[in-house]
């Protein structure tokens, strides 16, 4: 089950609000908890001991390391922190990554063993609720959190089902103070509505409307015959889209579940496609994951103090395991390594000459880094992925008509432009149309309430009617 699903939309969520507000405050905690477990149990029922695990686990081990911090048992306390980092990091590398270091070694090839059949999937959530509980523990460790006693508020941190499968990777001090007293304001709930109203019409009427533009060119039989060039860029310029508006969408609705609940969750995109460099890139897209690596990992094994020559090599440690963790495939590590290389190159006298560009050729250097980047990130294979690049730059159009007249529908090429416009920032234009309304007396203003209720109502049954139409697919995401 996933939230843009419509037995999510329209029986399970429901559900729990009708508790949720009918619960006296004090349930409301073990109400969402055990909506957290039933969600789980629903998308994969498999998950549900990994899960107890690691909250029992992370439970006990916070507890222990704050024991031995209040305690000032320096040494004790950093080796429990090590073994807690450890043994969720371990579980998670065996869970994720098992099978495909099986699948590197050569004899298994010949010898028929299917190592994805050996291993199996990975459980539902398992990136995201592993890296929270290393960042509890560790933060536990440092002392910028106290470790929780209440079992059921640990439990929730984790398993808090608006996050579960797709983030964003929120810090225990920041869902705090909402789950020890879930009581959302009303303007919290309204705001937290419109705030999923945009995010389900993010993924399903742009994102759902642009994958099937960039899976038929990403195919391993692309329409028409060979991929030609002008069909490889509008399938990238499609899926360049795709996965922004279907991760950022997923964001919108969690963030917006959680604070109708009353639990803050993180921000996780900041307009990623006006950066003016990778580096910039990357403080706007994904941006809890990126800066748990860059807590967790880069500022540990010395950030920017240490040597030029050590720096780069720490980002690209850093980059390679951020590849690894979107999914056990060569194409994400080289995913990674690629983003990594460009951070080394900016860090560099030429990189920083980027610094000192035109704006405009800023914003071109970085798009065409981060769409050529998610060629990697899409395809099957690393052949598929050379093959495509080699297709982006072969000057070969033939087939292109077919491409235009199957695929490239008017509501395709609709939704292409909307995702042009929505990706830029457009607080500014709201605000001005806001204060343009608030100018036209009683009537303006009225207006401008009617059309901040009925817009996200629009979008809903816009949404459901694609839902309905049969166009669901799962968010990108849920599959890390």
């Amino acid at each position: 089950m996933s939230l843009d699903s419509p037995l999510f939309l329209f029986a399970f969520l429901p559900a729990v609000l009708a508790g949720f507000f009918a619960a006296p405050t004090r349930f409301r905690p073990f109400l969402l908890l055990l909506a957290s477990l039933v969600f789980t149990a629903m998308g994969d029922v498999s998950a549900l001991p990994v899960l107890a695990a690691s909250i029992f686990g992370n439970h006990a081990l916070a507890l222990a390391i704050g024991n031995a911090r209040d305690a000032g048992r320096t040494v004790r306390r950093k080796r429990l922190a090590a073994l807690g980092v450890a043994a969720n990091i371990l579980y998670l590398a065996k869970a994720k990554y098992l099978g495909f270091l099986a699948a590197s070694l050569p004899f298994l090839e010949s010898s028929g063993i299917d190592p994805a059949g050996l291993y199996g999937l990975p459980p539902l959530g398992i990136s995201f609720f592993t890296f929270q509980a290393v960042s509890y523990l560790v933060d536990v460790s440092r002392g910028q959190v106290a470790a929780e006693k209440n079992l059921l508020r640990t439990a929730l941190y984790l398993s808090f089902f608006p996050k579960l499968i797709a983030g964003p990777i929120a810090r225990y001090a920041t869902m705090l103070p909402g789950m020890r007293l879930p009581r959302p304001a009303l303007s919290d709930v309204a705001a937290g509505s419109v705030r999923f109203c945009l995010g389900l019409a993010k993924k399903t009427l742009l994102a759902g409307t642009l994958g099937p533009v960039a899976d038929a060119a990403f195919s391993a039989r692309p329409l028409g015959g060979a991929l030609d060039m002008a069909t490889a860029w509008l399938g990238l310029l499609a899926y360049t889209g795709q996965i922004y508006f279907d991760f950022s969408g997923y964001t919108d609705m969690a963030v917006g579940l959680g604070r109708m609940f009353g639990i803050a969750l993180p921000e996780n995109f900041d307009h990623p496609y006006i950066s003016r460099s990778v580096r910039e890139f990357w403080r706007r897209w994904h941006i809890s994951l990126s800066t748990w690596f860059r807590d967790y990992l880069y500022i540990p094994l010395g950030g920017g103090r240490v040597s030029p020559a050590r720096v780069q090599g720490n980002l690209l440690a850093v980059f390679v395991l951020c590849g690894l963790w979107h999914g056990a495939n060569w194409t994400f590590v080289v995913w990674g390594l690629f983003h990594g290389l460009f951070l080394v190159f900016e860090r560099t006298r030429a990189g920083r000459l980027l610094d000192r560009a035109p704006a405009a050729l800023g914003h071109a250097y970085a798009l065409t880094a981060v769409m050529l980047g998610w060629v990697f990130f899409r395809a099957a294979d690393l052949p598929q992925a050379m093959n495509y690049l080699g297709a982006l730059f072969s000057f070969r159009f033939e087939g292109f008509a077919y491409t235009w007249m199957t695929v490239a529908s008017r509501q395709a090429l609709c939704a292409l432009a909307l995702a042009v416009v929505f990706s830029l920032p457009l607080g500014g234009v709201v605000r001005t149309i806001s204060d343009l309304a608030g100018r036209g007396g009683p009537l303006g203003r009225g207006a401008a309430a009617a059309a901040a209720i009925l817009a996200p109502a629009a979008l809903l049954v816009l949404s459901a009617m694609q839902l309905a139409a049969g166009t669901y697919s799962p968010f990108i995401y849920a599959r890390f």
